[in-house]
């Protein structure tokens, strides 16, 4: 590469070309490095869920956490470069070290911290219960209903700790939505994040309904590789730095969202 950069410049004597190297080295020496001297930060997310994190209209990233990202990158001198992959890829390749950073509303638990490294949470939730606007908490949490958590998510983790009388599904069993099939009846309930749940109770048209009783706590943190011990630092001191200054609030207030009182794991 520095060939092909050189054999671009004009003819210049070989004194000019090295005083100007000289020239550059000092000037680099007296400013310091600036942020483009890092590569650029890679934060790989799904990108499919609003108002965190989706693409808009014009085929940018949009959303709370993206606008946050954004920040942080610049807090910590860093360029930024979102790589999309779905859902269920986006913890092995941390894991891997294929990204720098994973931001995708994802859930701290004790089983994903022997694999990957958390930063402190940046927004605090619930996993609830979705059911039918009929359907009573209790019969959702009674022996043998059918509750619904996706594969490998916190919800199926909550579902198996707090409500273990209940018959978890967790797999499809053909095309049709969870969503589907939890209006159709074969379904008491879905265990979801409370904003997706938020969000889906309003958008059914009163058919559906949001519990007030939470199986648990939910906290949203960024992931890195466990080695990425630095990086996380960095990460660690910006995000502090805006709750302190109020950012972190006025980002969720802006997307609509409302934060739960720092309920941790329970």
């Amino acid at each position: 590469m520095q060939n092909s950069a050189l054999s671009t410049l004009p003819p210049v004597r070989r004194s000019q070309l090295v005083g100007a190297l000289i020239a550059l080295l000092v000037g680099l020496g007296c400013r310091g490095l600036s942020s483009t001297d890092e590569p650029a930060l890679r934060v790989a997310s799904d990108l499919d869920n609003r108002p965190f994190a989706y693409v808009d209209a014009a085929g940018t990233p949009a959303g709370r956490d993206v606008e946050m990202m954004a920040e942080l990158a610049r807090r910590i001198g860093r360029e930024l470069e979102w790589v999309r992959m779905p859902f269920d890829e986006l913890l092995p390749a941390v894991e891997r070290g294929e990204v720098d950073v994973v931001c995708a509303t994802i859930g701290i638990t004790p089983e994903r911290a022997e694999r990957v490294s958390f930063t402190q949470p940046y927004f605090n939730t619930a996993i609830v219960l979705l059911q039918r606007n009929d359907a009573t908490l209790d019969q959702a949490l009674a022996p043998g209903a059918k509750l619904y958590g996706g594969a490998g998510t916190t919800a199926e983790r909550a579902i198996r700790l707090h409500a273990p009388q209940a018959e978890l599904v967790s797999a499809a069993k053909d095309d049709r939505t969870s969503i589907e099939r939890l209006e159709a009846g074969e379904l008491f309930a879905i265990a979801m994040d409370e904003p997706a749940a938020r969000a889906r109770a309003e958008a059914s048209g009163g058919r559906l309904a949001l519990r007030d009783r939470p199986l648990c706590g939910e906290s949203y943190a960024l992931v890195l590789p466990l080695h990425f011990q630095a990086l996380r630092a960095k990460l660690d001191h910006a995000l502090a730095r805006m709750g302190v200054q109020g950012e972190l609030e006025r980002l969720d207030r802006a997307h609509g969202l409302r934060p739960a009182g720092a309920p941790g794991q329970r």
